[in-house]
């Protein structure tokens, strides 16, 4: 059996005490399953860097660093490529399938690594909204199909970047109707959408992560804006990996319209719907075109999803309601499935680990 200490930090703590509640379940359920490996948190094991503390990873003599990159993904390799390039690092990170990176895109990472994927904000949107003992729990979390909504689309965008300036221009310049709301870093591009918000920030200052309330851990990525979600026929997501061709990073964006059943389109990067399909969820490929999802260039993509946002606009949002509906009772539902998706994460981690040359 491989052993391997950890002394974690951050959010890996978060994960390896998951992982350790896992392997007690089945060690008294499934207690003929082989032990491959021994993974435990300690003061004495590797230790844990947060993924941007570049000084701190350079610093460090241990052949073996484990980086805390839990709340972000591949594009945090801007920091990764910073570290020295004679250790080896363990990253824990939300961002999936980046374990299979073909030698194209895993050249953009020049470092030695192993990469740990852990859907967080999938994990954790689960967690507060179901826990009596958090703020989020006492938010109404269940979109209204009543029809005819006053929107046709609505799309709140917190941190105005590069390539979500590209989206955001071509929807300008391109879309063919004028009811809908587009909240981009806290300025109304469409229809004015304060009425429906309780959040309220100046432009351009938006902080997802500050607590709103200072006695609970409720900060602007959790709240759910389910009154301006309720003036729309769908949610236009722009997530926050998009340009690149590989990976699969899921952030509340996304996560929002599955627990509350909202039809969305994502601009996000390809094959997104198709890796969510893979956790157990439902898209709308069997109501409208979503081939936008396969186009591995992002120029493309976001071309074929404005058309898709003018094409929206005659959808008989009335005739397709029960078909509406029912996808999102199936994603609802399938939050009382996700201990599938965290079994397979996990027993990724477990081979990963085992793959190390470790002494």
């Amino acid at each position: 059996m491989k052993k391997l200490e950890i002394n974690a930090t951050g959010l890996v703590i978060e994960f390896l005490n998951r992982y350790q509640v896992w392997k007690d379940y089945n060690t008294l359920h499934h207690p003929s399953l082989e032990k491959i490996v021994d993974i435990r948190n300690s003061k004495t094991g590797i230790p844990c860097i947060q993924y941007s503390d570049v000084d701190a990873v350079n610093r460090c003599d241990a052949p073996i660093i484990v980086i805390d990159c839990i709340e972000e993904g591949k594009h945090a390799a801007v920091w990764f490529n910073q570290y020295n390039k004679d250790k080896h690092y363990i990253i824990f990170a939300s961002d999936g399938h980046c374990n299979q990176l073909p030698p194209s895109a895993a050249a953009n990472i020049l470092i030695n690594y192993t990469w740990i994927t852990y859907y967080h904000f999938l994990f954790k949107v689960t967690d507060t909204s179901n826990n009596p003992l958090g703020i989020c729990f006492y938010q109404e979390n269940e979109y209204q199909f009543n029809t005819p909504k006053p929107m046709r689309f609505v799309s709140t965008t917190g941190v105005a970047r590069v390539q979500r300036d590209y989206v955001k221009d071509q929807l300008l310049k391109k879309i063919n109707y004028t009811n809908f709301i587009f909240k981009y870093s806290g300025v109304d591009l469409g229809m004015p959408s304060g009425q429906f918000d309780i959040v309220k920030f100046e432009p351009d200052s938006f902080d997802p992560y500050t607590s709103l309330l200072k006695k609970y851990p409720y900060s602007l990525s959790d709240t759910l804006p389910i009154n301006m979600y309720n003036q729309a026929n769908f949610n236009l997501v722009v997530e926050t990996d998009i340009p690149q061709r590989f990976g699969f990073f899921p952030t509340e964006k996304t996560i929002k319209c599955l627990i509350t059943g909202m039809p969305f389109v994502i601009v996000a990067t390809p094959h997104f719907l198709k890796y969510l399909k893979e956790i157990g969820f439902h898209t709308y490929d069997s109501l409208w075109d979503e081939s936008y999802d396969a186009d591995l260039e992002y120029i493309n993509r976001v071309d074929k999803i404005v058309d898709l946002c003018n094409n929206l606009d005659s959808f008989d949002w009335t005739a397709n309601q029960s078909a509406l509906e029912l996808i999102a009772l199936k994603n609802r539902s399938n939050f009382l499935n996700l201990n599938r998706t965290m079994n397979k994460n996990f027993q990724q981690f477990e081979q990963a680990i085992l793959g190390l040359n470790i002494t």
